[in-house]
């Protein structure tokens, strides 16, 4: 008996372990630390173009800190608020997100997404909520 209710256990906190949403396809400027989102804003503030900036950082830091997806190509859920900054003179928020996946194929049998293996978190670069949608 104890052998068929241990069977049942795994696969119920594998379901209630779940997330709630596996996220929306975003687009735009992911990097691994708030500052580098910063640092691509500040750049793309004063007139340079974004994706060279991305591309000029994970060069110089050997790795892919940052992504400049011009397509809804990554799959994310957004974990929270971080901060506001201005660029263009405008405001922007900074989210916390986990990206679950990056990159989609298409083929005959529809469209194929590139899973992560873990969420890797990240911090991206959105339109600043209204001041009445933001409470503390």
């Amino acid at each position: 008996m104890d052998l068929q209710i241990g069977a049942f256990l795994l696969p119920a906190a594998l379901v209630l372990g779940a997330p709630s949403t596996l996220g929306t396809h975003e687009q735009g400027l992911f990097c691994e630390t708030v500052e580098l989102v910063e640092r691509v804003a500040e750049f793309a503030d004063r007139g340079a173009n974004p994706l060279r900036v991305v591309t000029d950082i994970n060069a110089r830091l050997g790795r892919t800190a940052c992504i400049f997806a011009i397509k809804p190509e990554l799959r994310v859920r957004t974990v929270q608020f971080e901060k506001n900054v201005a660029a263009n003179h405008s405001t922007y928020a900074i989210y916390q997100v986990e990206v679950t996946a990056y990159g989609v194929q298409k083929t005959e049998i529809g469209d194929v997404e590139w899973t992560l293996a873990r969420p890797r978190t990240m911090y991206t670069l959105r339109a600043a909520p209204s001041a009445q949608t933001v409470s503390h």
